[in-house]
């Protein structure tokens, strides 16, 4: 059985709006509090957090907080953008930005500054796929594929010459 250890003044007057509290039972539960809470208040709250209970740090979290499809593309095409192809420093980018508020937007925006001139788009934000399938898809059409096909890859920028912002979802 493995044990947390983790250093928290428990007399501490100090609040924090979001805490990380470990239980011997199930996996761990990132909690928000408003107005923050002293140490001893979060306790008093979740009795059953026996193992530990922890602040996190403004702009943190703990827990992987999933990238939206978009903006994982956004940060792999900036990465690519700049000649990053080693597979760990991508990795720790991803898991950094998942992990960390501050890393996520500072990531979001360098990648912001590249696609302003980037004509490239994911067929998730096309008007022309519609529930999956890319409704103007035809041998030799615009887009040159079988009826009914379905992008294997929604979220990876592309040019595409049948891409279509303005046309009816449905």
């Amino acid at each position: 059985v493995a044990t947390v250890t983790v250093a928290t003044a428990t007399g501490a007057k100090t609040a924090s709006a979001s805490w990380l509290l470990h239980f011997p039972d199930r996996e761990p539960l990132t909690v928000t509090f408003s107005p923050p809470s002293t140490h001893a208040e979060v306790l008093d709250a979740y009795p059953a957090a026996l193992v530990a209970a922890e602040p996190i740090e403004s702009g943190r979290r703990h827990h992987d907080t999933p990238l939206a499809g978009d903006q994982e593309a956004a940060v792999l095409a900036w990465l690519s953008e700049i000649g990053e192809t080693d597979e760990t420093t991508i990795a720790d980018v991803l898991t950094l930005c998942r992990q960390d508020e501050e890393a996520r937007r500072y990531f979001l925006g360098r990648a912001v500054e590249i696609s302003a001139n980037d004509d490239r788009r994911c067929c998730s934000q096309c008007g022309n796929l519609r529930s999956g399938v890319c409704v103007v898809a035809r041998p030799g059409g615009r887009v040159s594929a079988i009826v009914g096909y379905r992008p294997a890859s929604p979220d990876v920028l592309q040019r595409c010459a049948g891409y279509s912002s303005t046309a009816s979802r449905n």
